[in-house]
């Protein structure tokens, strides 16, 4: 969404980033990374950082996190532009428009009444509710596509990003060639629809099992 060359080139390159931002940002571990990643994109505080239970261990010095929130926007400066850019609208009390047309509006005063930046969820909203507009677009196509096979499958739900349903043993494998084939077409139907191009990869994995705990991967069989 962001269109952060740095970032969108790790991904279409297959590149390991957190192996990678380990090394940047000088931090202990790669799931330190991992996680510091998947947080930042959502604008953490080094004080947030600094007061966590998971990060106090590298560091409970919020100076120590805003040096590695620095390096992380000056890598990805094009995520940071974007985040800026979106507080400005929201600071001119107007809502952020997402790629498919959905909208957010934020308020900008606290409990006290007084202005401040929601930076939160103002860079939280817009991405979360793109996934899920996307994840949405998968099921209604899954779902057709399963009944024109006329396969005794239920759909149960969606969990986040990820679409259940109930299979008979003897078609599972033809579920997961479906889901495969689904997701491979999100990107041109994400098009159709919205007019958007989607420029990185858009895949899926699929896990089978009698519950959601025990579960393993099986690959498609279709290709």
């Amino acid at each position: 969404m962001s269109r952060d060359k740095v970032g969108i080139q790790e991904v279409l390159d297959k590149q390991d980033a957190h192996a990678l931002n380990q090394v940047a940002f000088e931090l202990p571990s790669r799931l330190i990374a991992k996680i510091y990643l998947f947080r930042t994109i959502f604008r953490g505080s080094g004080y947030s950082f600094a007061n966590d239970p998971a990060f106090m261990h590298v560091s409970t010095s919020s100076k120590y996190w805003d040096g590695v929130g620095e390096k992380f926007y000056s890598k990805y400066n094009g995520i940071d532009r974007c985040h800026k850019a979106w507080a400005d609208i929201v600071m001119r009390g107007e809502p952020i428009v997402g790629p498919l047309g959905r909208e957010w509006v934020f308020n900008t005063r606290d409990k006290r009444g007084e202005i401040f930046i929601p930076w939160t969820t103002l860079t939280n909203y817009p991405v979360q509710g793109t996934g899920a507009d996307i994840v949405a677009l998968a099921r209604v196509i899954f779902r057709k596509r399963l009944n024109s096979l006329g396969l005794p499958v239920l759909l149960v739900s969606t969990v986040h990003d990820s679409i259940v349903c109930d299979s008979p043993p003897e078609h599972v494998q033809s579920v997961v060639n479906l889901f495969h084939q689904v997701f491979e077409d999100l990107i041109p139907n994400i098009r159709k629809l919205w007019g958007y191009d989607w420029i990185v990869p858009m895949t899926c994995e699929t896990f089978v099992g009698l519950n959601e705990k025990d579960t393993v991967q099986v690959e498609r069989t279709d290709k």
